[in-house]
């Protein structure tokens, strides 16, 4: 499943600012492999290397790996594919309470998604797919209601079963939380995205003077 692992798309755009360079680097880096990074410039590179550290953030995070436990009754090993999915619905659905400082979500994707289209045909295939698709459903807008997120939720489903040739079940993401506590599970994210929203920043800065050091060695 290591593929299609991390797919909090809204989470990855908001924190990583809007920077056109950083947004499309962050856009793609699950697409990009290993020391892959440096067939791009460095300012794409930095926001390749800034979506790595996301991951790497929400993997570790006590309410992450809570919210895991919690999903896992009922969604096995794509529990952690379900709290990506889960946090970006609650993201989207409290997004004024969680970036006061942005313009509202259906403003926020519409300019997100005009930077990124005119950055498509720099994009691996896979994620001029995946931008096609988001752009085509307004995905990051229909995250925030739960028939949005359930339609995101069935075609992830399709979409593991062609290319993975496995059954998935995300499309019990909603049971699966109402099964444990809807209220818990958000209380535990807002304090997650409070942590989140201060480290990237700080993380962000970290990356740009690393890049500036004549230096820096390529990423392994």
């Amino acid at each position: 499943m290591g593929e299609i692992r991390h797919v909090n798309y809204l989470a990855h755009l908001v924190l990583g600012g809007a920077d056109s360079d950083v947004r499309l680097g962050n856009f793609i880096g699950d697409s990009v492999k290993g020391n892959r990074l440096t067939d791009y410039p460095p300012p794409v590179a930095r926001g390749i290397r800034f979506h790595r550290w996301v991951d790497s953030f929400a993997d570790e995070h006590p309410a992450a790996l809570h919210a895991r436990a919690a999903l896992r009754p009922r969604l096995g090993r794509l529990a952690s594919v379900g709290v990506d999915l889960l946090y970006d619905h609650f993201l989207a659905k409290h997004f004024d309470r969680c970036c006061p400082d942005l313009m509202g979500l259906e403003r926020y994707a519409q300019e997100v998604m005009a930077d990124l289209a005119l950055r498509k045909n720099e994009m691996p295939l896979r994620s001029q797919r995946f931008f096609t698709a988001m752009q085509d459903h307004n995905w990051l807008v229909g995250y925030g209601l739960q028939k949005g997120m359930e339609a995101v939720c069935r075609s992830m489903d399709n979409r593991i079963a062609l290319r993975l040739g496995v059954p998935a079940n995300l499309k019990e993401l909603f049971a699966a939380a109402e099964d444990f506590g809807v209220p818990v599970l958000e209380d535990e994210f807002f304090l997650f995205w409070e942590e989140f929203r201060r480290k990237a920043p700080i993380e962000l800065r970290r990356q740009t003077r690393a890049f500036a050091s004549p230096g820096m060695a390529a990423e392994k």
